[in-house]
């Protein structure tokens, strides 16, 4: 096997654990400040990555269109995130661990 594919499948596989590492500190971030068990960090990066990616397409002519859509869908993925905050999770800090697990979010 060459020496650079080795080095290739090497550097993908360690983008991939560091965007699962991103997910899943963001995870244990919330649960440790917040107490609440809060599985739509995933949901939420899909989101941003679809929106930057369908925004990076859409402004294909435009000179700097990646940072523009990757700052777009990273504000409205915060708007989506504090929505859901304020709105579906502050009803449920209270209560048991099992019950947030219920609610799906």
């Amino acid at each position: 096997m060459d020496f650079s594919i080795i080095v290739s499948i090497f550097l993908m596989g360690l983008a991939s654990a560091m965007l699962l590492f991103l997910i899943s500190s963001g995870l244990t971030l919330v649960f440790g400040v917040l107490g609440i068990v809060n599985f739509a960090h995933g949901s939420l990066y899909m989101l941003g990555a679809y929106l930057a990616y369908s925004s990076t397409l859409l402004l294909n002519p435009m000179l700097g269109s990646f940072w523009l859509a990757l700052t777009t869908s990273t504000i409205v993925v915060a708007v989506i995130g504090l929505l859901i905050e304020r709105f579906l999770l502050k009803h449920i800090y209270k209560t048991d661990h099992i019950y947030q697990l219920l609610t799906g979010w």
